[in-house]
């Protein structure tokens, strides 16, 4: 079945930057993001992060590193104006098809590259919808989940800015302290873009049963990670997969989860799960599910109905 796929978390821009490669041609073996396979596995939308944590990339500053990324996907826009366009309202979604034309939206993750609160309303201006407002270590604005610092003030000012620019927080990489601070100060919809549930995998990167309850009641959702280490111990499955969406299912129904695969981001395809070459193999998710005995109609909101939800929600009329 031709399923739209939306992938909420892929880091085309820093794997891009990372290995030079054309993301105009198939990905070669152990890697997973191409836009080739985004067309032949039916993926209609997808979130291209900007990554630019504090010291991560040497000799540039995270602010100069963002507008390189951003560059890179104003040129990969252009390069491909037939299969790829930037989504820039509601009535954008509607063209989006499996096999493309695919639409772009922007994440940023770890809010480094804003110097300052107000400068976020011109990364919305070139696309961000969404920001998480740290990385796994602590930044100006919050902690990550390797520590326990939770909004600084002045994450409390950026907080407060996303909110009036109607930009959504991706939960994934704050600690549990930081996800209490966002929720008591932004009363609207939040996300887990690539996150996983704790109950079934503890790992710091994951969410507990209160946190997915917590976004759900904000209309968000949890986009399931391929990281195997984030899935479980030993061997990782398409199973594994469908095991953590069968459990946020059962917390809070089939609305409030979807795919965030973070494949090629910071791992390569041997840590993905056995059977995921690559995004053209998403819609694996989608056939194992209907093993398990989901129906088609609710296979479509996992692999993209739902965070086509969100996107209606987030994007100006």
């Amino acid at each position: 079945m031709g399923w739209l796929i939306v992938d909420g978390h892929e880091d085309i821009a820093t794997e891009l930057l990372e290995t030079g490669r054309d993301f105009g041609v198939p990905a070669p073996a152990g890697h997973a993001l191409s836009l080739p396979d985004l067309l032949r596995g039916g993926v209609g939308v997808v979130f291209g992060t900007v990554f630019s944590p504090d010291g991560y990339w040497k000799g540039e500053t995270a602010t100069e590193n963002a507008e390189r990324q951003m560059a890179l996907y104003d040129a990969l826009l252009a390069r491909h104006p037939e299969h790829l366009f930037r989504l820039e309202s509601q009535g954008d979604v509607s063209l989006c098809r499996a096999g493309g034309p695919i639409g772009m939206v922007h994440l940023m993750e770890g809010a480094d590259p804003v110097r300052h609160p107000q400068e976020l309303s011109r990364w919305v201006e070139r696309g961000v919808r969404f920001v998480g407002i740290a990385w796994n270590t602590p930044n100006r604005y919050a902690g990550g989940t390797r520590d326990d610092v939770g909004l600084t003030e002045a994450g409390v000012r950026l907080l407060d800015e996303m909110t009036r620019l109607g930009v959504v927080p991706d939960l994934s990489h704050l600690n549990a302290r930081a996800v209490d601070d966002v929720l008591a100060r932004h009363g609207g919809l939040v996300v887990a873009s690539h996150s996983n549930a704790a109950a079934l995998r503890p790992h710091r990167r994951n969410l507990s049963d209160d946190q997915i309850r917590r976004i759900a009641e904000r209309g968000g959702l949890v986009g399931i990670v391929l990281y195997a280490p984030f899935l479980a111990e030993g061997e990782v499955t398409l199973d594994t997969v469908v095991r953590h969406i069968d459990h946020v299912v059962a917390l809070v129904g089939p609305d409030h989860v979807g795919l965030g695969s973070d494949l090629d981001g910071g791992f390569r395809t041997d840590k993905a799960p056995r059977g995921i070459a690559s995004v053209a193999d998403l819609a694996l998710v989608g056939e194992q599910l209907r093993r398990r005995g989901y129906a088609d109609d609710v296979i479509a909101r996992v692999l993209g109905g739902n965070w086509l939800r969100v996107l209606r929600r987030v994007l100006p009329s």
